[in-house]
């Protein structure tokens, strides 16, 4: 079993002036495949939790870009769209892959995308749709006070949300978003 690991996450205030751009995520973290952090945070307790699967022999693990930018205004267009795209195309060139779980927040907004969650979402979903027969599955973790649209609903079929407040549940948070992962393709849910 092949799973991919990768995220995007930042939470927005729209009222803010001042745009997200690439260097608001190169100063918090912007870990492209085998830069990842080995202590798990916020946005890549998913990915250190996969590898410790994938060390035990459970999946092969294949690692995307995984970005986290502190809370400021709408994250730019260019920015958004160049880290997408390039988790989309590490995600073409890792295929077939039997699973993707994200590393969302949920209360992203960037210019041109009320839901760049969702539209992350969906646009894997393509990439998996166009190539294959099967279906593979999407696992999501983001934030309890992000924003929840049918898009995503739609698009994912496991979300994870934090359940404490502070995220002192966030390593179990990103277990479970792995977990479901090859636990549901198993049982060919």
């Amino acid at each position: 079993m092949r799973i991919f690991v990768a995220g995007i996450a930042t939470e927005v205030n729209t009222f803010s002036p001042i745009f997200i751009g690439t260097e608001a995520f190169e100063d918090s973290l912007l870990a492209r495949p085998g830069q990842h952090p080995e202590t798990p945070t916020l946005c890549t307790a998913p990915l250190t939790e996969a590898r410790k699967r994938a060390a035990a022999g459970e999946f092969e693990l294949i690692e995307g870009t995984t970005a986290w930018a502190d809370p400021g205004g709408l994250v730019s267009q260019k920015t958004y769209e160049t880290l997408r795209d390039e988790i989309l195309d590490q995600l073409r060139a890792a295929l077939p892959v039997d699973g993707v779980a994200l590393c969302l927040h949920g209360a992203m907004v960037a210019q041109g995308y009320d839901d760049p969650e969702g539209d992350l979402i969906a646009k894997v979903r393509d990439v998996l749709s166009q190539s294959s027969s099967r279906r593979s599955w999407i696992s999501v973790g983001i934030d309890p006070h992000s924003h929840l649209t049918k898009k995503r609903v739609a698009g994912a079929d496991v979300i994870v949300a934090f359940k404490e407040f502070p995220h002192t549940d966030f390593v179990e948070r990103g277990r479970e978003v792995v977990d479901e992962t090859p636990h549901r393709f198993a049982r060919g849910l």
